[in-house]
């Protein structure tokens, strides 16, 4: 009989993820909504300019994206993985060098390799590796690293900006990522073969074969174009959204530790809503974790909508309610591409999610500044948001419903009478 109180190396397979995305989502990506707004200054930016950085590092997000499969089984995750978070802190060290804005740009560029290559797809196989059972909880687990990066970066960095620089800044994150990545390349292996192991299944399970996931019936072409504009409308909406929290309270005239603060809070409730949505996932299915989710965050960006007011209270609430829906960008999209895809699609239909998703941010990465240079305001960008995300809630949701995507496990799993047709 196996040790059962033995941790399975599954959960620090978990723990790489955490600290890989902790670093290319986290650092590389939402915790630059710290950054943004003493880049524009300190650099002699433009709004416009400023969204183009986002519209070059999406452009590259969108091309690592298209490659990360193909670059994954020729180096194995671990190797592509690391490399991709060497790109990220390089990324790091120019930004803080940097004086011009073609270099900035070259910076955007290589963390939008690093986010695709070190980001949610090669998280979502190496769990999928890994895990037979709990297999969004992990996820969840992993992607909360971006979460606790926004929590423990944005303060500090900013005090680095303004008692120091904001090139100290760049160069103290790019330090920190170097240390991830040789955490991730020590603790992480890329199947359980590696280790001597099978996947990960609960006690209760551990006695029955693995159930297999197939692909719903129903999803016709016309469906998974719904579902492919869903997914551009939610990488549009949340990650520009993200990146551009902190400008849309900073023009509102919010002082700059309470920007900071604001973030950190989002970054905490993003953490605990990634946690939450893995486990109502795993409990429910992913058709009821999603109405959650987009209930949350379109109460969170309607709040974000009235930053000009200078409502500070308000603008917590905002921030708490929208990093509780924002799981919806980072857990969500392989949860649909395994409700939507089954087993056997998986990795195909990730892809084309994450591809997708990100092309919506290269398209629409420009959108919030030019919208900001002609208005004063961020706010008009977090009204276009909100509708996208509408959009794509009903998309998404006549999927589900239509398919009978996303049941609780039990149900999925029940087996169907012989009489059934």
């Amino acid at each position: 009989m196996p040790d059962t109180r033995k941790i399975h190396y599954a959960w620090i397979i978990c723990l790489g993820g955490t600290l890989m995305l902790f670093a290319s989502i986290g650092l590389g990506i939402n915790v630059f909504s710290a950054f943004q707004p003493h880049l524009l200054a300190q650099g002699g930016l433009s709004n416009t300019q400023g969204s183009f950085l986002i519209t070059v590092r999406s452009f590259f997000v969108l091309l690592g994206m298209t490659s990360a499969n193909a670059l994954a089984s020729r180096l194995g995750l671990r190797r592509s993985c690391t490399l991709a978070m060497f790109l990220l802190s390089l990324s790091s060290f120019l930004f803080g060098a940097a004086g011009r804005f073609p270099l900035y740009c070259l910076a955007a560029a290589l963390v939008g390799l690093g986010y695709s290559w070190a980001g949610m797809i090669p998280a979502s196989l190496l769990m999928a590796r890994w895990f037979q059972d709990r297999q969004s909880l992990a996820l969840g687990l992993a992607s909360a690293g971006t979460g606790l990066a926004t929590i423990l970066a944005p303060v500090p960095f900013t005090f680095l900006i303004e008692r120091f620089s904001l090139r100290l800044s760049f160069w103290t994150e790019g330090a920190l990522i170097l240390l991830l990545a040789l955490l991730f390349w020590l603790l992480v292996r890329d199947t359980p073969a590696q280790k001597g192991l099978s996947p990960y299944r609960t006690a209760l399970h551990a006695d029955r074969p693995p159930m297999p996931r197939p692909a719903p019936k129903g999803l016709t072409p016309l469906r998974w174009c719904f579902v492919l504009t869903a997914s551009f409308c939610v990488g549009a909406a949340t990650s520009l959204g993200i990146s551009n929290f902190g400008v849309l309270y900073s023009t509102a005239g919010y002082e700059a530790d309470t920007v900071a603060r604001l973030i950190s809070v989002m970054g905490l409730c993003m953490m605990v809503g990634k946690v939450a949505c893995g486990q109502v996932t795993d409990r429910l299915g992913g058709r009821i974790s999603n109405y959650i989710l987009y209930i949350l965050v379109l109460v969170g960006f309607a709040l974000c909508c009235l930053a000009d007011l200078g409502n500070v209270p308000l603008a917590y609430l905002a921030m708490v309610l929208s990093g509780l829906g924002l799981p919806l960008s980072a857990v969500s999209p392989p949860i649909w591409a395994r409700d939507l895809c089954g087993d056997g699609d998986y990795a195909k239909g990730l892809k084309w999610i994450q591809s997708v998703y990100a092309l919506g941010i290269f398209l629409m990465g420009t959108v919030p500044g030019a919208l900001a240079d002609r208005t004063g305001s961020y706010v008009p960008a977090y009204s276009l948001f909100w509708g996208m995300l509408l959009i794509s809630l009903i998309l998404l949701g006549r999927v589900y419903e239509v398919t009978g995507a996303g049941r609780p496990p039990e149900e999925s799993v029940t087996p169907t009478p012989p009489t059934a047709r």
